[in-house]
């Protein structure tokens, strides 16, 4: 059975269950591209907030006391050039992480597990197909990223020579934008070879846990339950049905019987009911368990077994009676009510 070919598509408690153990579709690369893509355009706003002071600083420094020295204002501008900086690359990663797999942390993956450090499984995983595919794609992603940077460069590269002859704080401009570009095209480019490892992952990860059809019915099995604990149960849930049934009898006004195979215990309340409603009901062994009840309580007994039958075959305990048992119903409560107004007068 452990051979058996694993066709078919994963059940909502098999991915319950991976992603309990951290098993999840996501991409590395996602988390890394859309990081530096938020830091490439957080870098503008960063300069001018806290980078440009940091520098005019750093210069005013090296001018006044012809040496370096950290001050007050130097560590207040990197603070405030980090800042955004720090902030979009926390932010980022929360949204990328969330976009992937969702709001979702398991502690599992944490937990020592002897197989990581097992040398014979470590080696096999450094030459499985996996590695070799992760290799490729890192190659890939090297050699693209490389010429797209390179490229770019060498459109700004007229830019970055004009900004060398310029002092530090006007060629500031010039050099930032350049390596803006490079950076907006290199975490462009990262961006959609991420999103294409996603892909790969999540169709990677599907087939991952594909299960055959002998699992499938065995987790089924164990969905359903063993079928003699299923048999307990619902024997449990009918004796307590039958011990609320007995106890309802002392609040009936009328049992009617068969009067021995069939027993219907009626209950009406002009106020709160339309109709005299069943409150009990049984044949056989719990039609007796109702009479012994109806004596206990001196509940009134009739026996009119068409009557019984009806009663038992057509309404469930807690339903009123229809309206073709009306009339027979409205005889035996008119025939009990006499019984009690005579009891009263004695």
């Amino acid at each position: 059975m452990a051979d058996e070919e694993r066709t078919e598509q994963a059940t909502p408690r098999k991915r319950q269950e991976a992603r309990q153990k951290g098993q999840v579709a996501r991409s590395a690369e996602i988390n890394g591209a859309a990081i530096f893509l938020a830091l490439v355009l957080m870098l503008p706003l960063a300069m001018r907030w806290g980078g440009e002071r940091f520098l005019a600083a750093f210069q005013q420094q090296i001018v006044q006391a012809g040496a370096l020295r950290f001050s007050d204002a130097m560590l207040i501008g990197a603070l405030m050039f980090l800042a955004p900086l720090l902030a979009a690359a926390f932010l980022t990663a929360l949204v990328a992480n969330a976009l992937q797999v969702g709001l979702h942390f398991t502690a599992q993956p944490l937990q020592p597990d002897l197989n990581r450090i097992n040398p014979v499984r470590g080696f096999q995983r450094l030459f499985s197909q996996r590695s070799a595919v992760e290799l490729l794609k890192a190659v890939l992603k090297f050699g693209l990223i490389a010429w797209v940077a390179w490229h770019t460069l060498q459109a700004e590269m007229e830019r970055l020579l004009a900004a060398g002859q310029l002092p530090a704080l006007h060629a500031l401009s010039p050099t930032m934008d350049a390596l803006y570009q490079v950076g907006l095209r290199v975490g462009v480019l990262w961006l959609l070879l991420a999103i294409v490892d996603y892909l790969y992952q999540r169709w990677d990860f599907e087939k991952t846990i594909r299960m055959s059809r002998y699992e499938l019915k065995e987790e089924y099995r164990q969905m359903e339950g063993d079928p003699h604990l299923r048999a307990r149960i619902r024997q449990k849930m009918q004796e307590a049905a039958r011990q609320r049934s007995i106890r309802n009898v002392r609040r009936a006004d009328v049992v009617v019987t068969n009067p021995v195979t069939y027993a219907v215990a009626l209950r009406y309340d002009r106020a709160t009911m339309s109709a005299p409603r069943v409150v009990a009901k049984g044949r056989g062994w719990m039609a007796q368990r109702i009479r012994e009840e109806a004596l206990k309580w001196h509940v009134p007994i009739v026996p009119n077994p068409p009557l019984a039958r009806s009663l038992y075959a057509q309404v469930e305990v807690g339903q009123e009676i229809p309206s073709a048992l009306y009339q027979a119903v409205a005889e035996v409560l008119a025939y009990v009510y006499r019984l009690r107004r005579g009891r009263r007068s004695l």
